[in-house]
């Protein structure tokens, strides 16, 4: 059919519409596949782990876009915008499977240093109920407070500042403590803690986590480092130990540091959602922590199942917490 008169002049800008939408999904394909494929080895490839939902969600906007637009190479560039896109939600490793048994209550939170008011978080019905309480960036007024409420019977040392700043509390009575790698002196001076807790009659060890944050190459480095000391250390437990990782590890599922210590200790992640919980998000945007970052995780050791994990109400803080169900058969 005859273009008409009114068709003319529009031509040309669809043309150029469709050059920048093709160049677009060029630079996004190469961008997405480029940060996957060096992140191990570059500080600002595994940055873009931290974005890695927003950065399907431009994904998927361009295969759409391509697709409707009357030209074969954006629907070629469609086509592979989108698998680039949703690729690391395919590659995350498997969950920890369900195994049944006794059934215990974790939650897991950052509840930001500068927050002073921690009557918000010890509210939450999912806080109170918790046989085990993993807290990072602790401060001493949520300590007195917290122990007050008279909830846990046992916690781990008071002495917030060797602990990194970290906080357990427990029903179930420690039987042992330990600060991992005190002496390492290029983890940014962060240590993992490892305590042992008596579950009727059966031990749980639970490494409570507070890696670095990544925000300059030596930061990334450091956190590097304080996972080469919890994967030796977790690397040296017994084989039929039941075992959690739990706290903020300031790193997501994405990034090859994640799975790399999963895949050498064959742990798993308790999290069995295609697209991982949102629990870190800026202040700037608190009314949709759902487009946050997944940094917060709990992983399991095989002999420990996996039941439910979500996220809480906030409660004050940048993070939301984890709470989580797991079982020892």
């Amino acid at each position: 059919m005859k273009r008409t008169t009114a068709d003319q002049p529009h031509r040309p800008w669809l043309r150029l519409f469709i050059i920048a939408v093709a160049a677009a999904q060029t630079l996004f394909i190469l961008a997405q596949i480029g940060s996957m494929a060096l992140a191990r080895h570059l500080w600002l490839a595994d940055l873009a782990n931290f974005i890695r939902l927003h950065l399907m969600i431009v994904g998927v906007s361009l295969a759409l876009l391509g697709l409707l637009l009357p030209a074969r190479s954006t629907r070629i560039g469609a086509v592979v915008a989108f698998a680039v896109a949703v690729a690391p939600y395919l590659l995350l490793l498997p969950p920890a499977s369900y195994l049944g048994g006794v059934e215990i209550r974790i939650v897991s939170a950052n509840v930001l240093v500068e927050n002073q008011h921690p009557e918000d978080f010890v509210a939450l019905a999912d806080v109170r109920e918790a046989d085990v309480l993993v807290l990072q960036e602790m401060r001493p007024v949520w300590q007195d407070r917290l122990i007050e409420t008279g909830i846990w019977a046992h916690e781990s040392s008071r002495d917030l500042r060797s602990r990194t700043d970290m906080k357990v509390f427990s029903r179930f009575r420690v039987l042992n403590e330990t600060v991992i790698s005190a002496e390492s002196d290029d983890t940014g001076g962060r240590h993992p803690l490892r305590l042992e807790l008596d579950v009727e009659g059966r031990t749980l060890i639970v490494y409570a986590i507070h890696a670095q944050t990544p925000r300059s190459s030596r930061m990334w480095r450091e956190r590097t480092a304080y996972f080469r000391d919890l994967a030796q250390a977790v690397g040296a437990e017994r084989p039929d130990a039941a075992v959690i990782l739990v706290g903020d590890w300031n790193t997501p599922p994405f990034s090859p540091l994640y799975k790399d210590l999963l895949a050498q200790v064959g742990y798993a992640r308790a999290d069995a959602s295609l697209v991982p919980h949102a629990t870190r998000f800026s202040l700037r945007l608190a009314a949709l922590p759902q487009i946050g970052v997944p940094i917060d995780h709990i992983v399991l050791s095989p002999n420990v199942g996996a039941v439910s994990l979500r996220t809480s109400e906030k409660f004050g803080s940048n993070h939301l917490a984890i709470v989580a169900r797991v079982s020892l058969p």
